[in-house]
């Protein structure tokens, strides 16, 4: 929500937009006569999709803020530079955005570890910290094509199977199997791109004993079957 003064009623920005048809360059322009406040909006993809193991690491908002006394000064110095790029509607501009964001993005995450690695209760900092869970996810990332069950890992760090699953899903966001799951969708997903392995040999590195299990999973969180996948962003790489 979006208001021009403390008084005046607030508007849902992504409504603000629908109403208001950009220029060529993608820019909206909305308001009156008063002064000019400039919003830069984007958007970012993973290209394994909610599998990535980074979604269950981040919270859901990254909020860096530029402080007076230069706390962020990467935040307005590459901030400006896109704003130039984007104004300059020169060769190679979009390339050189796209970058930049991606830069931006990793210095928000790195920003975002570095205030919260010591003081997180909940979340992925905090489950790593964990004696059990930290453990627990040292060995999934480590071996995720074992068979893993809750039980097993419990018995691996010490743990009931109750609490650990209970205190896993507290802190990580989501059941120990389900996480397990996004972690070997992922690793197949640059599997597939990186190499020209048969998908018996990507479904059996990354814990499916076939073929056909390791499609079925692989479609319900990618969206597409892994042939697909490797066609169609496999070109976009090369």
């Amino acid at each position: 929500m979006i208001s021009s003064a403390p008084t005046t009623p607030a508007v849902n920005f992504f409504d603000l937009i629908k109403r208001h048809t950009p220029d060529k360059n993608g820019v909206i322009r909305s308001g009156g006569n008063g002064p000019a406040t400039r919003f830069v909006c984007g958007g970012m993809q993973f290209e394994g999709g909610v599998s990535n193991p980074l979604l269950a690491v981040l919270p859901p908002l990254l909020h860096v803020k530029a402080t007076k006394n230069g706390g962020r000064p990467w935040l307005p110095l590459t901030v400006k530079h896109i704003l130039a790029e984007l104004d300059s509607d020169g060769v190679g501009a979009t390339e050189v955005v796209t970058r930049l964001a991606d830069i931006l993005f990793i210095q928000a995450v790195r920003s975002y570890f570095e205030e919260n690695a010591d003081t997180a209760e909940f979340g992925w900092l905090a489950a790593v910290r964990h004696s059990q869970i930290g453990r627990a996810l040292a060995l999934l990332h480590g071996q995720p094509a074992e068979p893993w069950t809750v039980a097993s890992l419990a018995r691996r760090v010490a743990a009931s199977r109750s609490v650990f699953s209970d205190r896993f899903t507290e802190l990580v966001g989501e059941p120990p199997l389900r996480y397990l799951t996004h972690l070997r969708i992922n690793a197949a997903a640059k599997r597939l791109l990186s190499s020209d392995d048969k998908l018996s040999a990507v479904a059996d590195a990354t814990g499916y004993k076939s073929v056909t299990a390791f499609s079925r999973a692989f479609k319900l969180h990618i969206g597409t079957t892994p042939g697909n996948y490797r066609e169609t962003l496999g070109r976009r790489v090369r």
